[in-house]
């Protein structure tokens, strides 16, 4: 039994850490077991743990005890944390041990493959349940995993992990550590593998006591992990075979592309393409992920024109044609000069309507030209929109050069800058479409920093741009994309593609 000083004790914890730190040195692992440590001793301990690490090397953490979101961050607490007053959420930060800090201390080891096992609960110890958790019901949040990292929590969102079945329950450890045990001795099976058998298990076993919980899992693994290989023995020294990911895993791809664009459509294409194998984690994990994007929107949200996805093409040409003919005279009116109202998308039109853009705040982008959703957002402005092009200069008398006089500096060519709002359109794999702005800065030199925003979310940006070579590092928090494009001779639009399969056109506004 673990005792905390002012939350609920835990009968199963205790022996659950002595168990897994067991199995684990019986597999050749070197193990740090720290049992009922306060904060003091926790930090202590992890220190000494990871500087037992060397670079390449496979680190496993097993943690059960008591676990509580905050603010979007999951927290590891203590026996000495103290039961807070209402508000005092910062107090629990400051006392506990955040989980993302402690896999990044692992990763700052330079440690090839990192496993957290968190058998921690997902409710509020305070209540006197029976289960493992803090805060509200929402539980432990979501993690954005570093690369490389396996994250097993063991309850889904909105569960109580069980520290026991009952309180008079004889077995020795929880319910989910008494499912993982056996299957830490089980040679030549995958981690996921492992992980699909140990889920449906502990889902059984809480249900016979009229108990959902089911375990998540978060995957940044970049091939694959045995405990223990094919052919191993128990007390092999073996302590890991990392292969290559299978290239044919198309399901996993496509799940890791909808959550890079992390939007409710991106799941729902995903979902639709594979709802036939909702057995399937990825497939669980996606309608998930879109069910808690829709508790984010407004009741009945009326779409904003950047919002809206952009429009298929139109099967009634005789209407396109009417819809740009009235966006021309609409272009007129405001100064934009789109020249005769004849229905023809040719350059000045398109010319108009990037003096349009870049005079207004729309959230448009080119491709929308046409559309008549654009149509509305031109007729809702009046007045002369669009400034009066400059003549063109006249050329200067050329003085003869004065004998013995230096000759005049050549001004530099042009260079090519990213600095400003531009507009994009993204098309993407599973049929998904994206469209927004960035606003770039300077940061110097060829580099350049600056913030994404439209319906794929928010995110930074940073990269270089070489003439005309244009490549960046997009970072949504959840997951990194890189980019790679062209600009135009002009300089003023991008062709892009992005990691993720998604291409991009850009315009400068």
């Amino acid at each position: 039994m673990i005792l905390y000083a002012e939350v609920d004790d835990l009968q199963k914890a205790r022996a659950d850490a002595t168990a897994v730190s067991e199995a684990l040195a019986s597999k050749g692992f070197v193990v740090t077991t720290v049992l009922d440590a306060a904060r003091r001793d926790m930090n202590m301990r992890i220190s000494e743990f990871t500087g037992q690490l060397d670079p390449g090397d496979t680190a496993v953490v097993f943690y059960a005890g008591h676990g509580v979101e905050i603010d979007g961050e999951n927290y590891l607490l203590p026996t000495d944390i103290a039961a807070p007053a209402r508000g005092e959420k910062d107090f629990i930060k400051s006392e506990s041990i955040a989980l993302s800090g402690l896999l990044d201390r692992i990763r700052a080891t330079g440690a090839r493959t990192t496993l957290a096992i968190i058998d921690a609960c997902r409710d509020n110890p305070f209540k006197g349940s029976t289960g493992r958790s803090i805060g509200g019901t929402r539980g432990l949040g979501r993690i954005n995993a570093p690369e490389g990292t396996f994250v097993i929590f063991s309850a889904g969102a909105g569960q109580t992990a069980l520290d026991r079945l009952s309180n008079d329950d004889p077995a020795e450890n929880s319910v989910f550590t008494r499912m993982l045990l056996p299957r830490l001795q089980v040679p030549g099976v995958e981690l996921r593998d492992m992980m699909s058998g140990l889920r449906r298990d502990v889902r059984d076993l809480a249900r016979t006591v009229g108990h959902e919980q089911f375990p998540a899992y978060y995957d940044e693994l970049l091939g694959q992990f045995y405990f223990i290989p094919a052919g191993g023995n128990d007390g092999s020294v073996a302590r890991q075979t990392v292969t290559a990911a299978p290239a044919t895993d198309a399901i996993r791809a496509d799940f890791e592309l909808a959550r890079s664009i992390g939007t409710r459509e991106a799941y729902s294409a995903f979902i639709e393409r594979y709802g036939a194998r909702s057995d399937e984690f990825t497939v669980q994990m996606a309608m998930q992920l879109r069910d808690d994007l829709a508790g984010d929107e407004p009741a009945e949200p009326t779409p904003t024109a950047s919002e809206r996805p952009a429009p298929e093409p139109d099967t009634t040409p005789a209407d396109s044609r009417e819809v740009l003919r009235q966006t021309q005279s609409s272009l007129n009116a405001l100064g934009c000069d789109a020249g005769v109202p004849d229905g023809v998308m040719g350059p000045r039109t398109r010319m108009a309507f990037r003096r349009f853009l870049s005079a207004t705040d729309t959230g448009l982008g080119a491709d929308d030209l046409g559309t008549a959703h654009a149509l509305q957002a031109i007729e809702r402005h009046s007045g002369t929109i669009c400034k009066a092009r400059p003549a063109p200069a006249t050329p200067a008398a050329v003085s003869p050069p004065t004998p013995g006089a230096s000759p005049k500096p050549v001004p530099d060519t042009p260079r090519y800058s990213m600095v400003g709002t531009w507009s994009w359109y993204a098309q993407c794999p599973l049929g998904i479409k994206a469209n927004g702005s960035t606003v770039y800065r300077s940061a110097g030199g060829t580099a350049f920093t600056g913030s994404i925003s439209g319906t794929a979310g928010a995110a930074t940006v940073r990269g270089t741009l070489n003439g005309r070579s244009y490549s960046a590092t997009e970072d949504y928090g959840w997951i990194q994309n890189t980019a790679t494009g062209t600009l135009s001779q002009d300089g003023r639009s991008l062709s892009a593609r992005i990691s993720n399969g998604c291409r991009v056109s850009a315009r400068k506004n």
